[in-house]
């Protein structure tokens, strides 16, 4: 794991401190949910192919891009009431053609040309036009969230379905890094840097982008010509030139996207385990940085009617791994103190000065304007330093953790005032989907789960918690227990006899 160095386009334009990103890119954003992430990254992977350049770096941290902006599109299906006024005002259909489009050549927003007559060539008539948008809103994602239009994006069905999140004026475009934060670029970066690039890049585009299939063609007439934005997207970074994780991404992937799941249901499997993997690259690369310390775990607690010491283990677990990525932060910073350069600073006529361009050289702080304000001796620079790193990192990176934990259904706090690791139905779905090809033994697939996510859940694997006496091995007895009633429940698990139970993938037919 090479650390690379920070691209000078980062530098110039990158943001105020430099010390979450020097650990994990740029950037792990919370505000940004697992299917905007995907949806970003969709956007990149597409761009990309059309250069010739699937899931390859010309050189590291180079990525450069232009995304689609599809905003006829966004405009027809998030920012048009019209359709429905329309149709209750009017019952003719060239009076509703000629109203429609005369309102919408009104509202359009982030066009110059908002002329939408080119749909009469493809609908018979008006009701057609409304049906198409109305299945298109429907299927939306985060379809009911109170996004602005221009935030708000279809399911991918294929190339035409993909664009960047924007601000859009009634004039003047902008691209926006609230909801597409960089995660899905740190995403992307991460699968260019497995071996497995060259066949994940050709999964994705056979699977996802080859072709037109029927909405995807839809979603192409209502758009007409596809939109590009005005320049490229460059500026992401990622630290590492690899790291197991990343291969352990690529894998998961390979295993659905080869897997009997029609093409549409597979998607929601990629986001969870994309969503997965991303946390626990959050958390094993801090533990990497902190240096010590045991290794990282997730302890499942699979609910029951009553509370049970796992419960509380789980709890224990969960705020652990939720103080990790600070612990690292501050590492990271206070680690500069034991560098030679920062002792010849402090032995320098001028002390202050010195270290704070140390500081300045490693984390972009201070510069010339903050100096004059910063108080105190080095030591104090170094101390207000990670003041102003722990507030800007509780912003965001620092509830990464907890936010994307709880959107791909890792975690819950049902029945309890506290978060502790918890799965929903949907995740155990798609790690099943994920991990067998046709059936598994089940204290093979809690081993799977232990080796490849470090999931806690039977007492083979909680050996280190049963020693020191925080629960007994029936706990996790009782644990697994339910873990095979709830996968059996799900359809997930059959018992053969008393000692032989199965997980088994659904969508794989057995035939032995």
């Amino acid at each position: 794991m090479n650390i690379l160095p920070r691209p000078i386009s980062a530098v110039e334009k990158g943001p105020e401190l430099w010390v979450d990103e020097a650990i994990w890119g740029h950037r792990l954003h919370d505000e940004q949910t697992p299917w905007l992430a995907f949806l970003e990254f969709m956007g990149v992977l597409r761009a990309e192919a059309v250069q010739g350049r699937t899931l390859k770096e010309e050189a590291p941290n180079t990525l450069s891009y232009r995304p689609q902006h599809q905003l006829k599109l966004r405009n027809i299906l998030f920012n048009n009431p019209h359709v429905v006024t329309v149709r209750a005002e009017f019952t003719n259909d060239e009076e509703r053609w000629s109203a429609w489009l005369e309102r919408m050549a009104d509202t359009a927003g982030g066009l110059d040309n908002k002329d939408f007559k080119y749909l009469r060539n493809h609908f018979d008539n008006f009701e057609d036009l409304a049906a198409v948008i109305a299945l298109f809103q429907s299927s939306a994602i985060e379809g009911n969230s109170n996004k602005r239009w221009s935030s708000k994006f279809v399911f991918p069905f294929g190339a035409n379905a993909l664009y960047e999140d924007v601000n859009a004026g009634t004039k003047s475009v902008s691209n926006d890094r609230r909801f597409f934060g960089r995660t899905g670029e740190v995403l992307y970066m991460m699968l260019c840097r497995t071996s497995l690039a060259e066949e994940l890049g050709k999964l994705l585009t056979h699977r996802l982008m080859a072709g037109e299939g029927p909405y995807d063609s839809l979603l192409k007439i209502l758009q007409g010509e596809p939109q590009l934005s005005q320049g490229p997207r460059g500026g992401a970074y990622l630290p590492l030139s690899g790291h197991p994780r990343f291969d352990r991404l690529a894998e998961d992937w390979i295993s659905l996207l080869r897997s009997n799941v029609p093409i549409y249901d597979v998607v929601p499997h990629l986001v969870t385990m994309g969503g997965l993997n991303l946390i626990l690259y959050q958390l094993e690369r801090a533990r990497e940085v902190i240096g010590s310390g045991p290794s990282v775990n997730l302890v499942w607690e699979i609910l029951g009617p009553k509370r049970t010491k796992v419960r509380d283990l789980s709890a224990k677990s969960f705020d652990a791994n939720q103080s990790l990525p600070w612990q690292a932060v501050e590492g990271h910073i206070r680690a500069v103190t034991a560098t030679a350069e920062w002792q010849t600073a402090l032995l320098s006529d001028h002390a202050r000065l010195a270290v704070a361009e140390v500081l300045e050289k490693h984390f972009e702080w201070p510069d010339s304007e903050e100096l004059g304000d910063a108080k105190g001796e080095p030591a104090q620079l170094l101390e207000e330093l990670v003041k102003k790193a722990q507030v800007r990192h509780r912003q965001h990176v620092g509830r990464f953790h907890m936010a994307w934990s709880r959107q791909i259904g890792l975690s819950s706090r049902r029945s309890s005032r506290s978060t502790r690791y918890a799965p929903t139905d949907r995740l155990l779905k798609s790690l099943v989907v994920c991990r067998v090809q046709k059936r598994m033994e089940l204290n093979e697939f809690m081993a799977s789960l232990y080796e490849r996510y470090r999931v806690v859940i039977g007492p083979m694997h909680a050996g280190e918690l049963t020693g020191r006496g925080a629960a007994d091995h029936e706990d996790f007895a009782d644990n697994r227990r339910r873990l095979e009633e709830r996968l059996a429940s799900l359809g997930l698990l059959e018992r053969f006899s008393d000692s032989c139970a199965y997980v088994v993938n659904p969508f794989e037919r057995i035939t032995t």
